[in-house]
């Protein structure tokens, strides 16, 4: 070791990314390989799963799902930063004017 200098970490976050990307060129150069043949062969398995009615429900499901955590989070940011009231809201103090984060 040389004077002054400390030993390497491990860097988890550089490491993901590093992986990330091999993963990324491997998949990129597989599929290229494959050609446009194997990309149709995949393109239509996956418009007959779209087709069936257990795809529907899913996507339906999971829609209504993303829909409601939306709204759920639209009611803590109004509890948390309008005290309850939405900006739109009439009553109440007023129309929020300025930067919460200067408070």
């Amino acid at each position: 070791m040389l004077a002054g200098r400390l030993p390497m970490a491990y860097n988890c976050g550089m490491r993901f990314r590093t992986g990330l990307l091999v993963g990324l060129a491997i998949g990129y150069y597989y599929g290229a390989k494959a050609g446009r043949e194997r990309y149709q062969q995949i393109d239509h398995y996956l418009a007959q799963v779209r087709q069936t009615d257990a795809y529907r429900d899913l996507r339906d499901r999971v829609g209504d799902l993303v829909d409601d955590g939306i709204s759920r989070s639209r009611g803590l940011v109004d509890d948390r930063v309008f005290g309850g009231l939405s900006p739109e809201s009439t009553d109440g103090p007023g129309p929020f004017t300025g930067d919460p984060t200067l408070n």
